[in-house]
């Protein structure tokens, strides 16, 4: 796949330009509104062309597809701009600030027969896969709650995270991957939320707690800020068993991924989940190559029994906090009608190893 990347930022130098040149695919052009940021990545990175706009990658006849990797309040307008210019398109998560933003991105998408995709490397990871199966196939009973927290101490009070007008805060940069996890591992969408909050002069959220209900009865608590020690923690609790994932959302190939019943090591595995995501990104985007743009709309690939993009969630949870004071706590119904009905298809089998292989006799308790 030939790629433009829109943005020589952090994750791009240090995640996805490595992950598409392992994953043995072409990086075309690089576009900065600073050329020689533009020229610098390029250099760095084995890019063949910097441009000094992002409207020349977008103008470019040998990209297939674009990388977004702007802040937040980029993602809009330079993704439905790609979708429009045929590009298929692999947007920094959050894809977008709120549900309405997201559902315009997804009609772009539509009309153009592109790809779009929000940029979860951790869905990809085979840990992932091998957890939504697990809980999935019944092996911790029936789920009952999902405890999943990300934070880390938010010091650069210029960055764009912690702005509102850039579409910052602490739900949209750390707390999708709670979010998107929950909803993974019920398969199903919340009905219920509530809120709580606390808000930094700049605008911007810096601690959303949430608590998330399900149909089945399924709780999440969901936490994200930009005001604590940096860790991550998923614990999945079921009748008969609870699941412990260290480093549940960044996990990367250079130590072993565990999953954990009480101490015990019940499956361990190593991958990178930046080219586990480009691989399945470029196996969706190009599954028909004579067709490779304009065929109908094809959807992202994604774990098994997970379900839809998660804007609307966390739009949800935004609404029940927007305009309220920081201690306040507010619950909201949503109609199931909100849902997004799209189907999506399950990426093709991760080629990392496994070691060692999940036992489900394990997961279930000691035979």
């Amino acid at each position: 796949m030939r790629w433009g990347i829109l943005g020589p930022g952090g994750i791009a130098s240090g995640a996805l330009a490595p992950a598409m040149r392992a994953a043995g695919h072409d990086l075309a052009v690089v576009g900065s509104r600073s050329l020689t940021r533009a020229q610098a990545f390029a250099a760095n990175h084995g890019v063949r062309r910097a441009r000094g706009s992002y409207a020349e990658v977008l103008d470019a006849r040998d990209v297939d597809a674009v990388y977004i990797a702007l802040p937040n309040d980029g993602h809009e307008p330079w993704a439905v701009a790609a979708l429009e210019a045929g590009k298929h398109v692999l947007c920094e998560k959050p894809l977008a600030p709120d549900a309405a933003a997201a559902g315009r991105m997804a009609a772009a998408s539509a009309a153009s027969g592109c790809l779009l995709m929000e940029a979860v490397m951790a869905r990809f990871h085979p840990r992932t896969r091998a957890l939504l199966d697990i809980v999935g196939d019944g092996g911790i009973g029936r789920l009952r709650t999902v405890w999943a927290s990300f934070a880390f101490p938010m010091t650069d009070r210029a960055n764009f995270r912690a702005a509102a007008v850039t579409g910052g805060g602490a739900l949209l940069d750390v707390g999708v991957y709670g979010v998107s996890m929950s909803r993974w591992l019920a398969a199903d969408e919340p009905d219920t939320v509530r809120t709580l909050r606390r808000v930094w002069p700049t605008g911007v959220d810096a601690t959303t707690a949430a608590l998330l209900g399900v149909p089945s009865g399924a709780t999440a608590s969901v936490h994200a800020s930009f005001e604590t020690a940096r860790h991550q923690t998923l614990e999945v609790v079921g009748t008969e068993a609870t699941l412990r994932v260290p480093q549940p959302f960044t996990a990367g190939p250079d130590r072993d991924a565990e999953i954990l019943r009480d101490a015990q090591v019940v499956g361990a595995w190593r991958a990178n989940p930046y080219q586990e995501m480009v691989e399945a990104f470029a196996a969706a985007a190009t599954e028909d190559v004579r067709r490779p743009c304009r065929s109908p709309t094809r959807s992202p690939p994604r774990p098994s029994s997970t379900r839809s993009a998660t804007p609307a969630d966390r739009d949800r949870a935004a609404a029940t906090i927007r305009r309220r004071t920081p201690s306040s706590i507010q619950e909201r119904t949503w109609p199931p009608s909100s849902r997004c009905t799209t189907s999506r298809p399950t990426p093709r089998a991760s080629r990392s190893t496994c070691a060692p292989p999940i036992c489900r006799s394990c997961v279930r308790g000691p035979v």
